[in-house]
């Protein structure tokens, strides 16, 4: 009698632990304006993200954007394990991207730098280029209210390695 309780227990405990195994490697599956609420935490870790393209770099074809269902939200897809590049014929359909978050960190003394590279680049009194200079500095001054919000001393910027993906019909 002793022997079939622990054979049933052990019969039990074998069973339980594969499906917690299952359910912890189960990849997380989010579109655009979810993953952004979350993208923090999931830095290095594995998701699929749905999105529609809305752009494929021309030259290489490395890399495309996409969009959330307003078009307010957009994440970087960098071409990484079975993507060779992405094709221009995919602007406007939707896909289901495998990959790996990953995050690049602009410190507060890189911000500095690039401002004064902008400032030397764009001298005050220089017309030609005054768009170009603004909207640089609209992005680091955006930056760095980020930063002092979050009480942080870099700025995070966002991308997923895609390592595979499908249409979504």
């Amino acid at each position: 009698m002793k022997f079939r309780i622990v054979l049933f227990m052990l019969v039990v405990f074998a069973f339980s632990s594969c499906n917690t195994k299952t359910s912890k490697t189960q990849t997380q599956s989010v579109d655009v304006a979810q993953l952004l609420n979350i993208i923090d935490k999931n830095v290095d870790k594995e998701l699929y993200i749905t999105g529609t393209v809305n752009h494929v770099c021309s030259h290489s074809g490395r890399r495309c954007f996409l969009i959330d269902s307003t078009g307010d939200n957009s994440i970087k897809i960098e071409a990484a394990g079975e993507i060779e590049s992405f094709s221009k014929e995919l602007i406007g359909t939707e896909l289901k991207v495998k990959g790996i978050i990953k995050e690049n960190r602009l410190s507060a003394a890189e911000i500095d730098e690039w401002e004064v590279e902008v400032i030397e680049k764009h001298p005050k009194d220089a017309e030609a280029d005054g768009e170009t200079c603004s909207a640089e500095m609209a992005n680091i001054n955006q930056m760095r209210a980020w930063m002092k919000e979050h009480g942080k001393d870099y700025y995070s910027i966002y991308y997923v390695d895609g390592l595979s993906y499908e249409v979504v019909e």
